[in-house]
This record gives structure tokens, C-alpha cells and sequence, in this order.
């Protein structure tokens, strides 16, 4: 293994590895193929601080071609023997220890005639590459004058690439020069290309991430320009085939004259292309894109072009970055009015979750999504089309668990999460950002599916590899693609990231105290409620005990008792009864200030009266009551027990208040938002300025003596109400009765 390659590459042929297949190819040691290719010759010197005459360690068998010398005669040899003059001294200085491999130094030779010699150090090594110089020598530097000017007025990378083909092919004399450009999946796509009219087009084709293993775009990221000259030609073996010093196979991925992995060229023979040239566009140390340039025939491209040609390539790692950045304020720029709305609103909002859940903020629609889910405080906002609440914080605890970044974006989500695989319709597409770190909080835009139709150079990527070697078709093939939304632009998500960061910045410091406050709150709550629970335990023993003597009392003594003791004792033994049934009911109060998640559940309206009434049924009987029931039943979405509880105590104060005989009205209405209950009873009637206070805890008309209820009833009734989402009114006048009016919203609604 060594850096470039984080696989475990298989040893070639020539060490007794085994022969490339398609099953074995990704781990090919492209890197040490031990040959050349033979329209040059290849030198291997000894380059270290010991050594300054750069004696000859290996040699490609072909030397003699080029040179007056056999390849056996100039081993052990110095350089100087071979080429005379300087060359040794030359090469050192260009080329000191310590130079990195991707660095070149080109010159000019002579040996019987002039040659270009192209060296780069390997540590201790220099390699040298050994071609004809170019039969003419064009203007290149104005050509690539030229394609620079062309290329600095582009007005968008769309237009770059295409002038980047172009100037390219005017460069080189390829038949075809196609721009490909490598998708996150490390698939690619041919989105630019120059071709001879009477070639097929590839334009717009798909090529599998197999068609280029992970060991050639390592390569290609370090090393930008490779070459095959004719695909049928036979490579030349290095004499040695190992370095005899260090016993090692020469690394040549730094070297043009690399020979070319057989599976390739038999990829390119499948193809119909005799000679290919590529150069690599890396953006930010990631391989972006190849230029790659095929020709039908063999097709040598010479130093002085393919300088040329990286250069071009390296004008365009530059460029691309600028263009990217250029095109993302460009489509910015269309949403800044959007963006200014959003952000005045987030400044000066007290409640930011409502402000940007606001359908009239389109903050939905900025990035052209189906649905919006915000997640701050706690809380889910929806708008549109996205999962449900359960659904949502199942995302949010997977974005949390596996997105170390600040933001994520998808147009295949059920990919990524399975989960999603059943919510193609709505959420295909995802773009996600997190508000203060951690995704604790979030936004997240969904798009939904988008059927589409990719055209495959020849073979989709399951069946793109075979046993035997590369696919033998590359006619287009067409294939319907499911699960994908439309893709979220960049400038998207800039704006995303934008948006989160503002919310960040400002809700940040707010949202982190929230956090805290709602956990000390949750403990104070829990705390209180141990409190309530031991207070109210041992309370009601004591109660219960002074009720039990006093009964038992009256009950021993009877008609023994003078009138002014049985008064005294029936008071004691009302008002230990009130104390506790005030103490249950305060115990009630802190449960739901508490715990105020209900338990929600389909019930008949008329079930929960009728258990009410039972329970009640002693007062009733003491009030003489008249009962005018609802005409009707209807069902509603509430937590049985506590709208129970909150029927309790509005029938039991109306049955307090009423006037002996008591008279109570109950009627039920349902329109499309909401339930409404009423009770009417024929009591006194509150005068309006007590009409909201009788909601207020220990609020009493009148004394306990004369008037029942503890003053927590009303209080408890309302409480439930806002529980569920609902009202309790109350509208009064003297001598005229009272009603009390709960509605409840719609489950539906």
C-alpha cells in the first residue's frame, strides 16, 4: 500500500502477481508496470548526494532506439557517457533532493541528434524520459496565449468547458476532446465536447465510477497529464525489471511513458479509440474532472504539446473554482430579495419558529422545495408536503448520529436512509442544515420524486464490469432512474448554509439558554411534583383521620349531642371534607402544570358526561336536579381522564351555583374546526367584572359557608381546555343563570 493507493494493490505480473481481470483490476498496480510505451525511451539514475555523476540503474530495452547505445551498455554508466556536457550538474540543480514527484524539468539533449528529455525525482531516483522532439515546432506559446484570452472571457463554467474542448482538440489534433466531469459517487459525465462531425456524440453520457478505479483517480489527482500513444503497440520492459539497489519495482505514475494498464487498452480498443490523452482538472486537491482526448488512430502527442496541454489544465483548476463561485452568487443573486426577508425577520422576531413557519415568508419556496420541517425550541413546524412529526425526529437523531458537518444535502435520500424509500413522493430529495451546532436544532427542505431518464455510455454501473474485461458496447443505453428529486443547486445550498448560520449567529446563545432553562425547569417540575405528592400524602391522613373521629363521634354520641355541638361537629366533618377534596384537587393542578402530555384517543363526548354525572350523584340528589342532556352524541380526539376531570368540575359547579331545584342545559355542537359544549344552570349569575376571575386559582364569589367549590375547579377545567388545544368561556348576568362554554379543535382541523 503507499499513500495514493489506500487499497492493497496486487504485485504485476512480472513479480508473479497475477494476470489483470475484470475482477482484479481495481487493484492493479498501475503505478509500477515495470514498462514503457515504445515511442520513447526511459532512464532510471541514481540521484543521491553520494552519487553526483547519476549512474544509470535501469534502462527501458528500446535505449538504442533513440541513442547510439544498447540498453544492457548503459547500465552502470553516468549519464555524462551518455549525453555529454553539463547534464548531470543541470539535472541536480533543477531537480535537488527533496523536489516532490509531480514536479518536471524539461530540456534538450543531443546524442547523434536532439531530443527532448523529460525528468522528475522519486527520492533517490530521477526519472528520465527520452522522445523526438516535435517534427515542427508551432507557436505553442501563442496558441496558448490565445486559449487563455478565450478562456478568461467565459461568462459561466458551462461556457468555460466548452471553450476548454476546443482550444484543447485546436491544441493537440485529437478527433475527439470530451470534458469529463466526476459525480460525488465518483461516476462521471461527459458535459462538454469538441468531435469530429462524423463521430457519435458522448455528450450528456454517463460512465460508471468502474470505468476509472480508485487507483487511477488517486494517480490522476497527483500526477496531471497520461498518455497513450497507440494502443496496440508493444510496451518496452526496464532492464532490470527491479531497481537492483533497493530491490524494488520503480514507481513511473509521475511519467508519461508509463505503459498502460492492459485492461485500459483493451477499454479504448472496445471503444474504437487507438490513442487517448488526458488531463486531469483538480479543484481544491479533489479530481474534478479529465480532459480526455481520443483519436482513432495512433497518435504520438509530443512534449511541447502536451506542455501545452497541462497547461491549459492547469489554468482550468483554477478557473473552475472561480466560475463555481461566480455562477452560485449569480443564482444567489435572484433570491436576495428572499434572502433580506428572512433575514429582517429573523432579527427582530421574538418567536422564531412561528416567524419562519409563516407561509407568507415563502421560505419554502425560496429553494424551490415541496416542504419545509423546522425544528427550534424543541418544536416542529411543517409546511407542504414533508414526513410526519415521528418521521421528522427520526431523521433529525440519524442527521445527528452520522453528519458531522453543519449542513447535508441529497437528491436520493432513501440512499442514504432507508426509511425515506417509502416517502419518494415528498422527500427524495433533502437539504438539511443545522442551527448552533450538533443539529439540535435544524431546517430542512424537502423535494420530492422526479422521475428521470440517464443515458449510459453502454452498460449501467452493475453491469459495466465483466470476468473477462471491459464491456465490449458502448452504444447509448437508456435508463429510467426512480427515488431521485430534482438536484438542489449549488447556490442552494449556499443559501442554505446561509440561513442557517444566520439563525445560528442570532438564535445560537438564545436557544443554547432555552435548552437550559427547559432542563432546569423539567427538574424543578419534577422536584415540585415530589413536593405536591408529600405534602398531599401526608396532609390527607390527618384529614382523613379528623373526618373519621368526627363520624365516628357523632356517631357514638347522636341524639345525646346538644343542637349547638351537632352544628360544630356537622361543620367539622364539611370541612375536613372540602380540605380534602381541595387537597386531590391541587395535587391534580401541579400533575398537569407538570407532566401536560395528553394522551390522546378517539371517545364519545356522552360516555364521559354520563361517568361524570355518576360520580356526582350525591350532590345531585341533594340539588334536586333537572337534567337536559345533548341531543346528540359526538365522538372527539382528547386524553379521556383529564377531559373527564374538566367535565367534572363544570358540572359539579354548576350543580354548586345552581338554584335548588337545579336546573343544568347541556348542548353539543360540531362544525368543521371545532366541538363546543355549554352548560347552562339557573344559579344568581356573576356580574362581568368576575367573569374572567372565577378562572383564577382560589378565586371564590362568595364564602365557603354560603357557597360551594374550593376555587380550583374552574382554574383545573380551563387548564385542560388550552391542554388540548381548546377554550373555556364563561358568559353571565345576574339573575339570569350562568354558561360555562368548552371547545375543543378538530382532530382533523
Amino acid at each position: 500500500m503507499t499513500p495514493d493507493h489506500p487499497i492493497e494493490l496486487l504485485p504485476p505480473p512480472y513479480l508473479g502477481g497475477p494476470a489483470v481481470t475484470g475482477e482484479n483490476c481495481e487493484r492493479e498496480a498501475i503505478h509500477i508496470p515495470g514498462s514503457i510505451q515504445p515511442h520513447g525511451a526511459l532512464l532510471v539514475v541514481q540521484a543521491d548526494a553520494a552519487h553526483p555523476n547519476l549512474v544509470v540503474l535501469q534502462a527501458s530495452e528500446n535505449l538504442s532506439r533513440f541513442i547510439p547505445v544498447e540498453a544492457e551498455t548503459a547500465l552502470g554508466q553516468p549519464l555524462t557517457a551518455l549525453f555529454g556536457g553539463d547534464i548531470s550538474q543541470t539535472l541536480l540543480d533543477a531537480l535537488p533532493p527533496g523536489t516532490p514527484d509531480h514536479l518536471q524539468y524539461r530540456t534538450t539533449v543531443t546524442a547523434s541528434r536532439p531530443l527532448s528529455l523529460t525528468a522528475h525525482r522519486i527520492g533517490e531516483r530521477l526519472i528520465l524520459e527520452i522522445e523526438p522532439p516535435a517534427p515542427e515546432t508551432p507557436d505553442y506559446e501563442n496558441h496558448v496565449r490565445n486559449a487563455i484570452f478565450a478562456l478568461e472571457g467565459a461568462s459561466s463554467l458551462q461556457e468555460l468547458l466548452e471553450i476548454a474542448v476546443a482550444e484543447a482538440r485546436r491544441l493537440s489534433g485529437f478527433d475527439r476532446v470530451m470534458l469529463y466531469k466526476f459525480a460525488p459517487d465518483d461516476s462521471g459525465e461527459v458535459v462538454a465536447e469538441s468531435r469530429r462531425e462524423d463521430l457519435a456524440p458522448f455528450l450528456g453520457h454517463h460512465f460508471p465510477e468502474s470505468d476509472i478505479p480508485a487507483q487511477a483517480r488517486a494517480l490522476y489527482a497527483r500526477h496531471l497529464l497520461r498518455l497513450t500513444a497507440d494502443v496496440n503497440a508493444e510496451p518496452a520492459p526496464l532492464l532490470p525489471r527491479i531497481d537492483p539497489l533497493n530491490q524494488a519495482p520503480t514507481p513511473l505514475g509521475g511519467a508519461v511513458l508509463r505503459a498502460t494498464s492492459p485492461m485500459h487498452l483493451q477499454y479504448l480498443r472496445n471503444m474504437g479509440v487507438a490513442s487517448s490523452l488526458s488531463v486531469s482538472i483538480v479543484v481544491e486537491g479533489r479530481l474534478w474532472a479529465l480532459i480526455s482526448c481520443h483519436h482513432t488512430t495512433p497518435h504520438v502527442t509530443p512534449p511541447e504539446v502536451r506542455s501545452a496541454l497541462e497547461m491549459l489544465g492547469r489554468l482550468l483548476n483554477l478557473q473552475v473554482r472561480l466560475k463555481e463561485q461566480a455562477d452560485i452568487q449569480a443564482f444567489r443573486n435572484g433570491l436576495s430579495a428572499g434572502h433580506q426577508q428572512v433575514m429582517n425577520t429573523v432579527a427582530r422576531s421574538l418567536t422564531p419558529l412561528v416567524s419562519l413557519s409563516d407561509p407568507a415568508l415563502h421560505l419554502r419556496e425560496l429553494l424551490g422545495a415541496d416542504g419545509l420541517a423546522l425544528h427550534l425550541e424543541g418544536q416542529w413546524r411543517r409546511l407542504g408536503h414533508t414526513p410526519d412529526e415521528t418521521a421528522l425526529g427520526e431523521v433529525l437523531t440519524w442527521l445527528r448520529e452520522t453528519q458531522p458537518e453543519r449542513y447535508f444535502v441529497t437528491d436520493h435520500f432513501g440512499q442514504d436512509f432507508s426509511a425515506a424509500q417509502s416517502w419518494t413522493a415528498y422527500a427524495s430529495g433533502l437539504l438539511a442544515v443545522s442551527v448552533g451546532g450538533g443539529w439540535q436544532e435544524t431546517v430542512m427542505w424537502f423535494r420530492g420524486e422526479v422521475p428521470q431518464v440517464t443515458q449510459w455510455g453502454g452498460a449501467v454501473p452493475s453491469e459495466a464490469k465483466t470476468e473477462l474485461g471491459p464491456r465490449q458496447s458502448f452504444a447509448t443505453y437508456l435508463e429510467n432512474v426512480r427515488g431521485h428529486s430534482r438536484p438542489f443547486h449549488a447556490g442552494e445550498v449556499a443559501e442554505a448554509q446561509s440561513i442557517g448560520e444566520t439563525l445560528s449567529a442570532t438564535l445560537g446563545e438564545r436557544l443554547t439558554t432555552l435548552r437550559q432553562l427547559n432542563q432546569d425547569l423539567t427538574r424543578s417540575n419534577e422536584e415540585w411534583r415530589r413536593f405536591a405528592f408529600v405534602i398531599s400524602h401526608d396532609l390527607q391522613e390527618p384529614v382523613r383521620l379528623i373526618r373519621q373521629l368526627t363520624d365516628l363521634f357523632r356517631l357514638q354520641r347522636g341524639e345525646a349531642l346538644d343542637p349547638q355541638t351537632a352544628r360544630l361537629t356537622e361543620l367539622l366533618s364539611s370541612e375536613t371534607s372540602r380540605i380534602s377534596s381541595l387537597i386531590t384537587d391541587l395535587y391534580t393542578y401541579t400533575e398537569l402544570l407538570s407532566y401536560p402530555d395528553l394522551k390522546r384517543q378517539t371517545i364519545s363526548l356522552n360516555q364521559l358526561i354520563g361517568q361524570s354525572l355518576q360520580g356526582l350523584q350525591p350532590l345531585i340528589d341533594e340539588k334536586k336536579l333537572e337534567w337536559t342532556g345533548p341531543e346528540r352524541d359526538v365522538e372527539v380526539q382528547a386524553d379521556p381522564g383529564r377531559l373527564q376531570l374538566a367535565l367534572t368540575h363544570l358540572l359539579q359547579n354548576a350543580l354548586s351555583f345552581g338554584t335548588a331545584p337545579v336546573e343544568i342545559t347541556l348542548n353539543v355542537s360540531q362544525d368543521k374546526e371545532q366541538t363546543t359544549l355549554s352548560i347552562h344552570d339557573n344559579g344568581p349569575g356573576v356580574a362581568p367584572e368576575f367573569q374572567e376571575r372565577v378562572f383564577e386559582l382560589f378565586q371564590r364569589l362568595g364564602p365557603p359557608g354560603r357557597v360551594g367549590g374550593n376555587g380550583v375547579g374552574l382554574t383545573l377545567a380551563r387548564k385542560v381546555a388550552e391542554m388540548h388545544g381548546g377554550t373555556l368561556t364563561m358568559t353571565s348576568a345576574l339573575g339570569q343563570g350562568t354558561t360555562l362554554t368548552l371547545t375543543l379543535p378538530r382532530a382533523d382541523a
